[in-house]
Parts: C-alpha cells; structure tokens; sequence
C-alpha cells in the first residue's frame, strides 16, 4: 500500500492495484453539514411524534392512573430514540450502503478498509462511537484537526477502525505498456471496490466455467450462472441490475479483475 499526495494505492496479496482519490477536509465536512440536517429532521420527527402522543394520554386514561407513569416512558423512550438516531444512523446506513451514509452519497465519497476491502458493522460501530472523541469542544474541532495532520485524512475514529474515507470515482493504476484502457465502462457500480475481495481460485473458478459455458446443457449453464452470480452479489449487497443477466455479471467480474491484474 502506498500514498502519493492526495491517492491512495492499494496492492493486494493477489497483486492486483487500485488507485483512490483520498476525500480530503473539504468534501468530508460538507457531509457532515448533509447528515446533521438529515439526522435532525429525524430527531424533531421523534420528538414531535412524543408531543403527540403526551398531548393524547389525557384522552386514553381518563381516570389518569397512568399518566404520570406513561409520560416518563414515553420521555424515556424519546431520549432512547435520539440515542439511537445519532449513533444508529452511521452504522445502520454505512453497513447496508457499502461505506456510505445520505450525506456521503450526495458528496460521492465513500468509507472503505486502509487495504481497500468494503467496511463492516464492526469498523463502522468502531469509528462513529470514537466520534465522540472528535466532536469535543464543539462541531468536531478534534476530528477535523486530525484529519488535517493526517497523511490520509482520517479522523482518530478512522484510525481505530482502520478506514479511510474515498471519492467515488476510483481508477485502476494504468499500465505502462497497454496505457489506459478509456473504451472499457463497467456497468456495475463499485465494481473495482469489490473485485479486490475476489480470491485467485474463485477468478479461476469463475474463468473456467466462462471458457466452458458453450459446451454445457443450456438448463445447467443457467443454474450454474445463477449460482455464481448470486454467491458475490450477495457478498457485496448488490442487486443484479436491470437488463444485466448472471452471465454479463460474472464477464464483468473476470474483466475488471483481469484489467487490474494487468495494471501491475
């Protein structure tokens, strides 16, 4: 793994290279501004909906044995919510979106593993509980002076998780013989990002059975397309795209590998 200036470069065991585009203070503070505004409608919907349901106990206990007793509950449970909404959030959208939150995606940034493998629930949970360490004395005045001295931008959440946030628009390192490949478009978003989890013998698993389709039974070569297919869509989260069958997934797949096997 290298860092040159504002990139990242990324070598796997498998010898396959990508280049990212390092999120720099910038573009990661605006997403910051985007999920506070979402989080807040969030909130204020919670505490809205508490008022209401304060203003109509009166209405379903009339005697109002329970009243006092439900209140506090309810106030709990309220406080509970928020808790909930501003931790939960983080984790919740960047373990289901693949390292993004709302505010990330409309920004185009995207957090990823320092070896450039998708983030988890326990790297997420790891940096969005320290960003309370980052948000002390105010709107993360640490975390952004951290990010500031870092060589890779990363706040002491990322640090402890071992992540770095991304630009969207990820390249593979081009070849010195073959120079860019510009005509090839992948039609998988991501698709680089999860490619570098693809081991040597399921790309030649996945190789094989492509040299060999022609020949199958076309019953078999569909169920074995099926299965191939789904065991890395569902790996990644991923849904097979509209107009895209198991097939041009899996050539996809064995493409984009091989472009960057060769980026080496």
């Amino acid at each position: 793994m290298e860092r040159r200036k504002d990139r990242l470069l990324i070598r796997t065991p498998e010898h396959v290279g990508f280049e990212y585009i390092l999120a720099g203070v910038g573009s990661r503070g605006a997403v910051i501004l985007w999920d506070m505004a979402i989080r807040l409608v969030a909130v204020l919907f919670i505490f809205v909906a508490i008022t209401f349901l304060l203003r109509l106990l009166p209405t379903l206990d009339p005697v109002g044995h329970l009243t006092e007793m439900s209140s506090t509950w309810i106030l709990a449970l309220g406080f509970l919510a928020y808790a909930t909404v501003e931790l939960g959030y983080f984790v919740l959208f960047e373990t289901l979106m693949n390292g993004q939150t709302p505010g990330k995606r409309i920004q185009k940034i995207r957090v990823i593993k320092i070896n450039g493998q998708p983030i988890g629930a326990v790297e997420s949970a790891i940096r969005n509980i320290l960003r309370a360490v980052d948000m002390l004395f105010g709107i993360y005045p640490l975390g952004l002076l951290v990010m500031f001295l870092s060589p890779r931008y990363q706040r002491i959440g990322d640090y402890a998780a071992g992540t770095v946030v991304v630009l969207e628009h990820k390249r593979t390192v081009p070849s010195v013989q073959d120079g860019p490949d510009i005509g090839f478009v992948t039609r998988i978003p991501d698709i680089a990002l999860h490619v570098t989890t693809v081991e040597p013998a399921e790309y030649r698993l996945l190789k094989d059975f492509l040299q060999r389709r022609k020949g199958m039974d076309q019953s078999n070569r569909g169920q074995l397309a099926r299965t191939l297919a789904r065991r890395f869509l569902q790996r990644w989260r991923l849904p097979l795209r509209p107009g895209l069958s198991h097939e041009s997934f899996l050539e996809e797949v064995v493409a984009v590998y091989e472009r960057s096997k060769r980026a080496i």
